[in-house]
């Protein structure tokens, strides 16, 4: 009889709990990732600089993980004009999933051409470039704010034909960018 009288103490005590409802109003509404990423890339992006993902010897040093490769490009005398064709590129990713770019892609993303369609892809974190002939080049987007955007990764390379003669080496770089 005490046994029930505990177990009907404890109902009382616990249906008031169970009977509660939420209100709708105060419920958080989840924002996909990937769509406020878009909105965020959406518009028109100047490339400012094109700086190494990875360490590399050069002239008997080391050249740490970012720095410019305008700076090497009195240096290289094969690979330097195409890395300042890059200086003014002009990106322009638009709202309706097509992409246009201003300058030169040919030493950057030989394969993306002038124009074609853009969409992101692993919660955001990939921009896939598909050139007019659908080929798909996909940048992983290492930053990005609302007037900053750092694509690349160690996979993404430029080739340096300097670093190893006569067919050049592929070294990791990133592309940085600003919102215009």
């Amino acid at each position: 009889m005490k046994k029930k009288l505990n177990d009907l103490i404890i109902l009382i005590l616990i249906a008031p709990l169970l009977l509660v409802s939420c209100d709708k109003d105060s419920v958080t509404k989840l924002v996909d990732p990937t769509i406020a990423k878009q909105e965020m890339l959406t518009g028109t992006w100047k490339q400012t600089d094109i700086v190494l993902g990875y360490s590399i010897p050069f002239a008997g040093q080391q050249l740490p993980v970012g720095f410019s490769l305008h700076n090497l490009v009195g240096y290289l005398p094969l690979t330097g004009p195409k890395i300042t064709d890059t200086k003014d590129n002009v990106f322009v990713f638009n709202s309706d999933g097509t992409f246009n770019i201003t300058g030169s892609t040919d030493f950057i993303l030989p394969n993306t051409g002038n124009s074609g369609k853009w969409n992101l892809q692993a919660y955001g974190s990939a921009l896939h470039l598909i050139s007019s002939d659908q080929k798909d080049i996909p940048i992983w987007i290492d930053n990005m704010t609302s007037t900053d955007l750092k694509l690349g990764s160690l996979g993404f390379t430029v080739n340096v034909y300097e670093a190893d003669p006569p067919k050049g080496a592929n070294i990791p770089v990133f592309l940085i960018f600003e919102k215009q």
